[in-house]
């Protein structure tokens, strides 16, 4: 079995939009971001993302700009020494009801038994409420960072209460480095 740490995408690894990440000209990497990534990575987690797309089921994001963002992070990633393990996507409407799109953790036990995923020993970290409750719901650590909409009272009041509070992903991989020790 193995640990992970899921990233949900926008708003922890790239600036999150209103309107959608729709292609390649509108993504903003986060800086610190890759090499946060690669230092989980050295510390043996392997990093997947879990993130909702439903701008693909609205017409807003093609496929083929959806997968030309995934691969600018995976080169992005990829310069600063990581490595993505896996992405896994909800391109459903919320309307569906899929057990696929977060809240629910269908994303993350997909991965788990994918790649023998030992839950326990792993990490969700994302930028809403509905990535903690997925986290918790598939039986991992959480984490919420504040690199998306999110401020520190938004936080403070998120009924399901994460783990940890982080500024972004940088302080996120800290915190499960640090957890990794003791």
């Amino acid at each position: 079995m193995i640990r992970a740490v899921f990233l949900d995408r926008d708003g922890v690894i790239n600036e999150d939009r209103d309107d959608y990440v729709k292609n390649l000209a509108e993504l903003r990497v986060f800086e610190n971001a890759p090499e946060a990534i690669r230092r989980l990575n050295d510390a043996e987690f392997e990093v997947f993302v879990v993130s909702n797309q439903q701008g693909v089921a609205r017409g807003i994001v093609s496929q083929e700009d959806l997968r030309a963002i995934q691969d600018e992070i995976v080169r992005r990633v990829s310069s600063a020494g990581g490595r993505i393990a896996g992405f896994y996507y909800c391109t459903h409407l919320a309307q569906e009801g899929c057990s696929c799109r977060k809240p629910q953790p269908g994303l993350i036990l997909r991965a788990a038994r994918e790649h023998k995923i030992d839950l326990a020993q792993s990490v969700m970290i994302g930028d809403s409420e509905k990535d903690v409750l997925a986290g918790k719901s598939a039986g991992c650590g959480t984490v919420l960072v504040l690199s998306g909409f999110l401020t520190r009272d938004d936080a403070a009041n998120i009924a399901c209460g994460p783990d940890f509070v982080a500024r972004d992903l940088s302080e996120a991989a800290d915190h499960v480095l640090k957890l990794q020790k003791h």
